[in-house]
């Protein structure tokens, strides 16, 4: 681990332990600042310092507000136009950089407002309708969960669109991979089972029951085999099953290797 990482984490831990939360909250402040403050950060530099918020958001009620004001301010510029957060230009060749679209949606999930997410999204949609409809997809999930089934409706596209691929690849992929390679298949059909959930949920928000039924059918009978149908029954039922399971064997590596 890099060692000024290594330095960073070990301040949080010592401050967490002696209960300085007011400290702690100011620390990931600056963190996130200077990470803002990068030519072109990638989700990954936010991860540690935003991990770390939505624990102490848990026992320090100031750190929510916090986040929220950081969230307001992602929004703003993002509808002002910066799509991409960091002080250089936009290069597209930069596959990584973060973006205020998946940084505003992480901090809404955090601070458990979807409401929030849905608000920008209309005032996107209204004001650039062409990037709205390319990110809807990312913003979908808050929408419907704020409650909008008809705009989830308007946007959702075909809940089945990944279906062929993850029966493609499951014949020469496992689902999870020994070592450590990349769970692609696990990957694609988590991907897969949260469009048909994201589906269901506005069919029957809408009050289309019959339809969330054979739309669950469809997607566990058009599976490849029962390895997946399990699979993706588990996380249509518990969102999060499929990463849970990749995170513990992720664990049990770095605990056997350490």
């Amino acid at each position: 681990m890099d060692e000024q990482i290594q330095a960073q984490m070990q301040r949080m831990q010592t401050l967490d332990a002696e209960e300085r939360y007011g400290e702690l909250l100011a620390y990931l402040q600056e963190l996130y600042a200077a990470t803002e403050a990068l030519p072109a950060p990638a989700r990954t530099d936010y991860f540690m310092t935003l991990f770390q918020w939505k624990m102490l958001i848990e026992k320090y009620p100031p750190a929510a507000e916090a986040l929220a004001r950081a969230r307001d301010e992602q929004a703003r510029r993002l509808l002002a136009g910066e799509y991409h957060v960091g002080s250089a230009p936009h290069d597209p060749m930069h596959f990584q950089r973060a973006d205020r679209v998946a940084l505003m949606v992480e901090m809404n999930r955090t601070l458990g407002d979807p409401g929030a997410t849905r608000a920008v999204f209309l005032q996107l949609e209204a004001k650039d309708p062409a990037l709205a409809r390319r990110d809807a997809y990312r913003m979908l999930e808050a929408i419907v969960e704020a409650g909008d089934f008809a705009l989830g409706e308007r946007y959702r596209g075909d809940p089945l669109a990944l279906l062929r691929d993850v029966n493609v690849n499951a014949q020469s992929m496992p689902l999870f991979p020994p070592g450590r390679q990349a769970p692609r298949l696990a990957a694609e059909l988590s991907n897969l089972t949260k469009d048909v959930r994201i589906a269901i949920a506005v069919l029957c928000g809408l009050q289309r029951e019959t339809e969330a039924h054979a739309l669950r059918r469809a997607l566990l009978d058009g599976l490849a085999n029962d390895e997946l149908r399990a699979m993706a029954e588990r996380e249509l039922d518990a969102p999060g099953t499929i990463y849970g399971i990749h995170a513990k064997r992720q664990a049990a590596l770095d605990e056997a290797s350490g």
